[in-house]
């Protein structure tokens, strides 16, 4: 996707919203590490993991750090695949950018979802942010041992990991395109 033209409102929206992200990483100890906007598909989530533990080494982020943000990275890249729909046109609309300000490292994912999923994604969130970290650990667990898989392929544990690697600092958002879509936007944050 060309993010200059200008097009649908659905690509406007999208569009703004990466510019907004890329521009919280100006200036001194500001940078985008990693960017990947448009089409996702197996292969470029197993290239995009590479390419995080290539760069978090380069920055000798330390091992705890590399691991909650690797975990973090596999299962927002690994919900966007499974659950991103695909506008209007068939087009599969996602942004992923790792940003870094100073010593803590800001993943950002945005993809489509129906409305229906925003309405359920945000409830489901909510609850999740709401927990303790007890309770979180606690939710896990009972998830793990006895999830069943959706239609999908999900048990649901991708969140409740995404929350307890950032400590449950996690922001999220739902932007309506249109009366069918919205577009889902993650933000978690890990300190390295």
């Amino acid at each position: 996707m060309d993010l200059n033209k200008s097009g649908s409102v659905e690509e406007a929206v999208f569009t703004a919203k990466v510019n907004s992200i890329r521009s919280l990483y100006t200036g001194d100890d500001k940078k985008v590490l990693i960017s990947n906007i448009g089409e996702l598909d197996q292969d470029k989530v197993n290239s995009i993991s590479t390419l995080v533990e290539t760069q978090m080494e380069n920055l000798a982020v330390s091992k705890s750090a590399v691991k909650k943000i690797f975990n973090i990275v596999i299962e927002t890249l690994q919900n966007i695949c499974l659950h991103g729909e695909k506008d209007n046109n068939g087009y599969q609309m996602t942004y992923f950018i790792i940003g870094r300000v100073g010593n803590e490292f800001n993943i950002h994912s945005g993809n489509i979802i129906t409305s229906a999923q925003a309405e359920r994604l945000n409830k489901r969130l909510n609850a999740i942010k709401s927990l303790n970290d007890s309770d979180l650990k606690k939710q896990y667990m009972d998830v793990l041992s006895n999830g069943e898989l959706s239609a999908k392929g999900g048990a649901g544990l991708g969140f409740l990991t995404i929350a307890l690697k950032s400590g449950n600092n996690m922001d999220f958002e739902f932007e309506m395109l249109n009366k069918e879509y919205s577009l889902f936007s993650l933000h978690s944050k890990v300190s390295g």
